[in-house]
């Protein structure tokens, strides 16, 4: 497919189309509604997770008081309002407390992670998130509950925007990307698929540069001709500076998007030195819910 993206699904956008209000839902325990409040801050949420930009940022839960754990708990229950929360898998690179030790933009040796204490000056390009399922979660939500001392602002695009963008500038480009490409190697988990596809839900994307270039090479399969070109194209798109939404994270935002719909990465960003000051995130996967 070369043309544009049509279906349902989350609409197309750019940050010169988009108002702060179609994605920043306020929360607050003395909203008006009572006890009902919760439950309309859900709604919105949904809304725009599934006819709107494709993701929500919930400012101002309240986390005085709550341990690390213990918010990462919080980020699961609300998440578990919108989906089927996943089990995230032992590992370091599935842990649900994110810094700069434990997500850092680029795969680390012992030494260098050692390093990381004080942040990660590299750029996390925007990518969709994995799983250890057979498909990629639905929902990635991340709670701040420390922001960093400098940087770290999240990078959100528009998938749509982007196969758009490609349909009128480089149709040869979305014809690769609609092809097969390995998604990492290993024991349970060889993944093959295209970047884009049409789905019943609308347009799904799913990208990360990184594990797309270490499947292929791991596959001892060399990138057909034109793939390589495509994907560099597409980088082009995914960085260039009027395609990202560029928000910064403050304690207590809940970022909620879909994933296979807004592809999402951050800035470098730099961490006092105390270990309990570091920048960190709790991530919540979750599926879509069974009756859609």
């Amino acid at each position: 497919m070369t043309g544009r993206a049509e279906g349902p699904g989350p609409r197309a956008w750019t940050p010169d189309t988009l108002d702060e209000q179609d994605w920043l839902v306020p929360w607050s325990r003395s909203s008006p509604g009572g006890p009902h409040a919760a439950d309309d801050v859900v709604a919105r949420v949904a809304h725009g997770l599934r006819h709107g930009p494709g993701l929500a940022l919930v400012r101002g839960l309240e986390l005085d008081g709550l341990g690390d754990p213990e918010c990462a708990e919080l980020c699961r229950r609300f998440a578990a309002r919108l989906g089927t929360v996943l089990p995230l898998p032992a590992g370091p690179s599935a842990d649900d407390l994110l810094t700069a030790e434990t997500a850092p933009a680029v795969e680390l040796s012992a030494a260098d992670l050692a390093r990381q204490r004080e942040g990660d000056a590299r750029t996390l390009d925007p990518h969709t998130d994995r799983s250890h399922g057979p498909e990629s979660p639905w929902l990635l939500g991340l709670l701040c509950i420390r922001p960093a001392r400098a940087g770290g602002e999240s990078l959100l695009v528009s998938a749509r925007a982007v196969h758009d963008r490609l349909a009128e500038q480089d149709p040869s480009a979305l014809h690769h990307l609609y092809q097969d490409f390995h998604f990492g190697r290993g024991p349970d988990f060889d993944r093959v698929s295209p970047v884009f596809q049409q789905r019943r839900h609308g347009l799904h994307v799913q990208y990360n540069r990184y594990w797309i270039e270490r499947g292929q090479r791991e596959a001892g399969l060399p990138f057909p001709p034109g793939r390589q070109a495509a994907l560099d194209t597409l980088h082009g798109v995914l960085t260039d500076p009027g395609t990202v939404l560029r928000v910064p994270l403050r304690r207590g935002d809940l970022l909620l998007l879909d994933n296979t719909a807004v592809l999402h990465g951050r800035t470098g960003f730099s961490d006092p030195a105390g270990p309990g000051e570091r920048r960190c995130l709790a991530r919540v996967w979750a599926d879509r819910p069974a009756a859609r």
